[in-house]
């Protein structure tokens, strides 16, 4: 296995899942020269977070960033919808969606329907393609292998298969795949299902086109396909590594949390404030 060297630059608060058992970061931060990919390690983020920082971070390719940013995080329970998907793929119905808080979000990105939830490493990384001079399908097929590259540094044999750019297993489907391209930049991204909880994952069919010798359009997980415990950081780690591989980047950044996040955060704080004071 090749390990590239990076370098740390804790620039925000760290954003952490309960199974994380390291403490919060805040530490002022390190100068470094540019690097041409920065990881951000975000730990559970809402959605709504999410597209806000996305959104933001597209502005500032628009002004010129030339480099890679990826975002890896986990999200509350939410599903999103993208243009292979349908009301025919979901089978919760809307009361069972409501009693259970489940939010659902259309939105411009190609695959079909994915359950996001706890136990689910999403992995964002924005690329600028007119830099590298990639196509839709290459930068698909790039993030494809970098999740198998990493499955494979687990112990885990990925299934591949030309023309669908998710992964799959013995067990189904391990890793959802929506994109798309906007101003030139990569959005969106892959969801690998590490040892969320399944029990609703039963009721929405992501693979919205079906390889011939599978038979499941349910995502499995990894706990499942390795009859073992899966952990998180250890994945984390295998996808940082392959991500930089992918992209022949021997020097890149390392983050915990994003300066954006810590700002939305102070802003729903100071809204919050606001609204008690006025019921006082």
């Amino acid at each position: 296995m090749n390990v590239h060297p990076f370098r740390i630059d804790y620039t925000s608060i760290s954003l952490l899942t309960e199974n994380d058992q390291s403490p919060g970061i805040s530490m002022s931060q390190i100068n470094n020269p540019p690097s041409k990919m920065a990881f951000h390690l975000l730990g559970q983020v809402r959605f709504g977070d999410f597209l806000q920082l996305q959104q933001h971070l597209l502005a500032q390719y628009a002004e010129g960033v030339d480099r890679i940013t990826v975002l890896l995080c986990e999200h509350p329970s939410v599903l999103t919808v993208g243009r292979k998907g349908s009301y025919a793929h979901m089978r919760l119905t809307q009361l069972e969606s409501e009693k259970s808080g489940l939010e659902t979000h259309w939105l411009p990105r190609g695959g079909g329907c994915i359950l996001h939830t706890a136990g689910q490493l999403a992995v964002y990384p924005l690329i600028p393609a007119y830099e590298y001079d990639l196509s839709v399908g290459q930068v698909l097929g790039k993030i494809r292998d970098s999740v198998s590259q990493a499955l494979r540094q687990l112990g885990i044999r990925p299934l591949c298969y030309q023309g669908i750019y998710s992964v799959w297993g013995r067990t189904g489907m391990l890793a959802a795949t929506g994109m798309s391209i906007r101003r030139g930049v990569s959005c969106f991204g892959s969801y690998i299902n590490v040892n969320p909880d399944m029990r609703r994952y039963g009721y929405v069919d992501t693979a919205w086109k079906l390889p011939t010798d599978q038979t499941r359009r349910t995502m499995s997980c990894l706990m499942a396909e390795n009859r073992k415990s899966a952990k998180m950081s250890k994945l984390r780690s295998a996808v940082v590594q392959s991500l930089a591989g992918e992209f022949d980047c021997d020097d890149y950044h390392l983050h915990t949390g994003h300066p954006y996040l810590a700002e939305l955060c102070v802003k729903l704080q100071q809204k919050t404030a606001r609204g008690n004071t006025k019921r006082v």
